[in-house]
This record gives structure tokens, sequence and C-alpha cells, in this order.
């Protein structure tokens, strides 16, 4: 079953550090303009398994790797915060954002998918141009 949030929802959950959103487009689409705080994860990585990340020790860390997982105790602390925060997902429709909040959700993820997608937003975005983010009001 797919779970849906509100845009604004979603917005504001991650405003308080209480989400990690993320946009499921091509990397190209996301520099074309993407929410304020998201990350680019497209939808290609998620179906072949690529999100999350496997974690590496660090070349170089002092501290003791944990025998079991192989990660830096300050690593896996902030690992483990990171995996119980929900995954608000959207692309520009909603239909890409929920094929990828199923697929995170079978993998046992909490994870989101924002209904009607960047359709439904009203409000600033995060542009490049020129190799500068800047910030545009959509309407």
């Amino acid at each position: 079953m797919i779970a849906f949030i509100s845009i604004s929802d979603a917005l504001r959950l991650c405003y308080d550090k209480k989400g990690i959103l993320i946009d499921v487009r091509p990397e190209e689409e996301y520099r074309a303009g993407h929410l304020p705080m998201a990350e680019n994860v497209p939808l290609e990585r998620i179906q072949k398994g690529e999100y999350p990340p496997e974690e590496k020790p660090e070349k170089g860390s002092t501290e003791k790797p944990d025998t079991e997982t192989g990660r830096q105790p300050e690593e896996r602390l902030k690992r483990q915060q990171e995996e119980n925060l929900p995954l608000f997902l959207y692309c520009d429709t909603g239909v890409s954002s929920m094929l990828a909040a199923r697929k995170l959700g079978e993998a046992g993820r909490k994870a989101y998918s924002v209904a009607g997608g960047l359709q439904s937003y009203r409000g600033y975005l995060e542009k490049e141009e020129d190799k500068l983010w800047t910030m545009v009001f959509v309407e």
C-alpha cells in the first residue's frame, strides 16, 4: 500500500527536520527547478536498489569501526537517525513518486508519495543557472 502526503505537509515536516524530501526525477529536471531542501535520487536508482547507499568506513578514520557493520560510531548514529525519518518523494505529477514509494516501502522504509507532485505546488523552486543556484517562484 502506498501512503500519500500533501506537498505543504511534506515541506513543513522537512523544515522541522522530521523527514527527508527526495526528488525522483532525472538530474536534468532536478537542476531545472526543485523544491527547497530536496535531494535528487532518480527513480531509476531506487528501482535498481541503489538507494539508500551502502556505507563504507572512511579511510584514515581514528575511531574504531563497529565489528558488525564496519561503520564508525558517529556515522552509525547519524545513519540510524536518518533511517528512522520518513521519506517524502515527489516528481512532476506523482506517478514516478508512487512507484518509488512502493519500492522503498517494500524495502522497509517509511516512504510517502507527494500527491499531485510539482504540478500541485505554488511557491519557490531552487534552480541552477550558469552554475549558480537561484530561487524562482512558480504559480
